[in-house]
């Protein structure tokens, strides 16, 4: 049988840097199912995740630590399970997961506004809504209004905290402290932009009031022009904000001048260039394939997820072929180092090393988002590869 790589290779035959595959299809869907699979052991029954488990499996963790803001990524990723993939063997979970959230999370700042909050006693030191949180929410619940599992209302609320959070400039305040009433710059993160921005767009997805479009729209060019502005060597890798660049041209209706559309190519080159210039190549090394600086597995899918939505975005021809050359890269070591076997089966513990003799306890332990982050980057991934096979095969 004729392998299909050799026809995804065929579709770079005239690029001057043909895209390298050499991770078979066949292991990409394993790990797939692999981490589909450690999700549906460890999602409970009453719809919380098991946060933490570790390689060793005499490891203990509490289970008071806790993140609304994880457990948002990771219904994410199930429902790209359902989009991407055309997979619902975890939609039930994902629902049970789903209803859990809402229940514990979704919280009525006032009569106009809902927040995703962060507790006291699991993450944050008073309680917070953060602009990054509910941003995540939208991500994860809006797709449940078809399903009749949410209310409208709701939705359309956490986007009015949304707008409330964003200021004239297009930047979010990071969090809103409910003792005090006030937006605050408390448990700050530098994703939480990108992350609103993206759950305002799948909001509009539900609900075509432009006014969630056009507060994402300001968001993204804010990040872009913040972007502009700090050297290349100084920037973060933000793969919330490159998603929701993606998401936003992903709209037939969007809207952007010639200057904007410039000003966020450049961004788009300048956080790929950053991570794919900076990639461990060398074939013989136990890490090939992964972003230097970046020890965690966790931390090379984020940068996987990021690159992949530039992929679809760049302008550029050969931009996007040495995005997939890394991202191919990227994904053999991120599949390398998934647990193969026993019951952390489709794990991804902390960094590569966690199978070293001298790994110690952070190397071993797998978080729920660490699994999140590798689903999303594989079924991704597996996307751009069907999509290559199609337009080769004439479909």
């Amino acid at each position: 049988m004729k392998n299909p790589l050799s026809s995804i290779l065929n579709f770079f035959k005239n690029n001057k840097q043909p895209a390298q595959f050499s991770l078979d299809i066949d292991k990409l869907d394993n790990c797939i199912l692999l981490a589909m699979l450690y999700i549906s052991r460890n999602t409970t029954e009453s719809g919380k995740y098991v946060y933490r488990s570790n390689t060793d499996v005499q490891t203990r963790y509490s289970d008071k630590q806790y993140s609304s803001l994880r457990h948002a990524g990771m219904l994410y990723s199930m429902y790209l399970c359902e989009t991407l993939l055309g997979n619902t063997a975890i939609q039930n979970k994902r629902f049970a997961a789903s209803e859990y959230f809402i229940k514990n999370y979704v919280k009525r700042v006032n009569s106009d506004m809902y927040g995703v909050v962060s507790k006291p006693f699991e993450e944050a030191p008073v309680l917070l809504a953060t602009s990054g949180g509910t941003g995540l929410g939208l991500i994860a619940l809006s797709n449940l209004l078809e399903e009749n599992r949410i209310s409208k209302t709701i939705l359309q609320k956490m986007g009015n905290f949304l707008l409330f959070m964003q200021n004239e400039f297009g930047d979010f305040w990071p969090s809103y402290e409910f003792g005090t009433k006030t937006r605050s710059k408390l448990h700050a993160a530098r994703y939480y932009p990108g992350e609103a921005c993206l759950g305002l767009l799948y909001l509009y997805d539900t609900d075509k009031d432009e006014k969630w479009l056009n507060a994402a729209k300001k968001g993204i060019l804010r990040l872009a022009e913040l972007g502009a502005a700090i050297p290349a060597e100084k920037l973060k890798f933000d793969h919330w904000g490159l998603l929701a660049i993606q998401k936003l041209y992903s709209l037939s209706e969007i809207e952007l001048t010639t200057a904007q559309k410039l000003l966020i190519s450049a961004y788009l080159e300048k956080n790929s260039l950053l991570v794919i210039e900076n990639q461990n190549l060398d074939s013989d090394a136990e890490n090939y394939g992964s972003y230097k600086s970046i020890r965690s597995l966790c931390g090379n899918a984020t940068i996987l997820e990021g690159l992949i939505a530039a992929y679809h975005t760049v302008p550029s021809n050969v931009l996007k072929t040495r995005i997939l050359n890394s991202v191919s890269a990227g994904i053999e070591f991120l599949a390398k180092y998934q647990v193969k076997d026993g019951s952390r089966e489709g794990g991804i513990p902390g960094t590569y090393k966690w199978n070293n003799f001298d790994a110690v306890k952070s190397d071993k332990e797998i978080r729920i988002d660490n699994v999140q982050h590798a689903l999303s980057a594989f079924a991704a991934y597996k996307l751009i590869l069907k999509n290559i096979l199609d337009k080769n095969s004439g479909k």
